[in-house]
């Protein structure tokens, strides 16, 4: 399974009929295409999953054959990115020398507030979803915790200790770089800032909570 959201069915309104037949992989990112268009347009809360089935081109039955509740779409969604997340870290941790936490600490938080920058619905859906008071916040689901882990020994192992006692900056600098994203788009129309700039203006905001310069 592809670890962005992004097209490899038809769009939806407007596209034509879709094919009678899909593998389920696609037709499984067909429809979490589909519901991040719909959570960003009407807020998880206000989302049915007629709307979700209108957006992808199928049946309810068809959405009901791989996915429960619109719960489970939206745990669907968050875990394609989550799976992106531990995949680049991963790799950074692989590739850079165990000696420069730092440097994987700097190059991680501008991987993601780029794969963030450039995926405005999945944000908005994301944090709508988080948002929900009925909804689940994916503290403790997915690869967070994993990931959380990871950040903090890197943050410890670079000394990154000024922090308020009892802060888990592994958990944190996730959230912070989420939040901080999903707010420049609620309030900001779309088109008003760059990829690059808000990619930069978050990442800026990330190393000033966290103390560190922002070039080693």
């Amino acid at each position: 399974m592809s670890s962005d959201v992004q097209g490899k069915a038809p769009k939806a309104r407007g596209s034509g009929s879709s094919p009678r037949y899909y593998p389920p992989d696609v037709r499984w990112m067909q429809i979490i295409n589909a519901a991040a268009v719909v959570f960003a347009e009407k807020g998880f809360s206000a989302t049915r999953m007629s709307d979700i089935a209108e957006q992808a081109r199928v049946s309810q039955g068809t959405i009901y054959r791989f996915f429960g509740s619109k719960e489970d779409i939206a745990l669907g969604l968050f875990k394609v990115g989550q799976d992106a997340c531990r995949a680049e870290l991963t790799r950074l941790i692989g590739e850079i020398p165990a000696d420069q936490p730092l440097r994987v600490i700097r190059e991680y938080v501008h991987w993601y507030a780029r794969y963030l920058a450039r995926r405005r619905e999945i944000v908005i859906a994301l944090f709508s979803w988080e948002l929900d008071p009925v909804g689940r916040h994916g503290a403790d689901i997915g690869e967070r915790p994993w990931i959380a882990e990871q950040l903090f020994e890197l943050l410890a192992a670079a000394g990154v200790t000024d922090a308020p006692k009892g802060t888990d900056f592994g958990r944190l600098l996730p959230l912070i770089l989420y939040g901080f994203t999903a707010l420049g788009y609620l309030y900001r129309p779309p088109g008003s800032d760059s990829e690059a700039a808000l990619e930069d203006t978050v990442s800026d905001i990330a190393f000033r909570i966290l103390g560190i310069d922002s070039e080693g």
